[in-house]
């Protein structure tokens, strides 16, 4: 029986992975013949039926940008960059989609270079980076047992100096991961309220395509934060969508 399951399941697995793969084909021409809402929904489809990959968030992104939808454009080029950090169209094509967000914060380009440093290395990679100076540390542990010379002592201090840094750098961006749910606005214009209340007066207003991180939830509502202004206010949920 248990032999049955896995033959049907090494059958079934081409079959969807061919049906994502003419999805996104599918997609590609709507888009090409300037069907863009068409389009948009099927790369959605097509990432729904396990195509997630980044150059699908990425055509997502254009076709929704085509569409003038910023907001769903923003968020899907995000999406895209947080599997591919380092993809020189879809960083382009974010900065490009920003500059139509109506927002008055600016972020200065120094705060814009450390950030891209600081997200240069994907969790992931992280992870092999960190796991390759375990190996290391323990490699030169190893090569002091037998050889307790001047050498030994530098690799061993080396080493271990190295992952002590790449375990911190790895735990902050863990942590950040786990305590931030950065999420983008989606609708044209939305009013941002000092309680949960639809009767409250609006506090301030966000713009389609602005990035906030939600602190809360509760009954439909969400507590975002605006880091560049700190400052914090509750919206409809729907008005937003999560990165992540």
């Amino acid at each position: 029986m248990r032999s049955l399951a896995k033959i049907i399941i090494l059958a079934l697995l081409p079959v969807t992975m061919l049906s994502a793969d003419s999805g996104l084909d599918a997609a590609n021409k709507l888009y090409e013949s300037g069907k863009y809402t068409e389009a948009a929904a099927a790369y959605g489809a097509a990432i729904n039926a396990g195509n997630a990959g980044a150059e699908a968030y990425y055509n997502l992104g254009n076709a929704c940008f085509k569409d003038k939808k910023i907001g769903f454009a923003i968020l899907n080029y995000e999406k895209a960059l947080a599997i591919s950090p380092r993809d020189a169209d879809i960083k382009y094509n974010l900065e490009f989609a920003r500059n139509f967000v109506k927002d008055n914060a600016v972020e200065d380009s120094a705060g814009r270079f450390l950030n891209a440093v600081y997200r240069f290395l994907t969790l992931n990679e992280l992870c092999a980076l960190l796991a390759a100076a375990f190996y290391l540390l323990m490699g030169g542990l190893i090569f002091r047992l037998y050889r307790k010379d001047e050498l030994s002592y530098w690799l061993v201090s080396g080493a271990s100096v190295l992952f002590l840094l790449i375990l911190l750098f790895s735990g902050a961006r863990v942590l950040e991961y786990e305590t931030n749910n950065p999420a983008i606005v989606v609708l044209l214009s939305v009013e941002a309220k000092s309680a949960p209340i639809d009767a409250t007066p609006a506090a301030f207003t966000l713009p389609e395509g602005k990035k906030v991180y939600i602190l809360n939830t509760r009954q439909g509502w969400a507590e975002v934060l605006l880091k560049g202004e700190n400052i914090k206010g509750w919206v409809k949920q729907d008005s937003i969508a999560e990165i992540r």
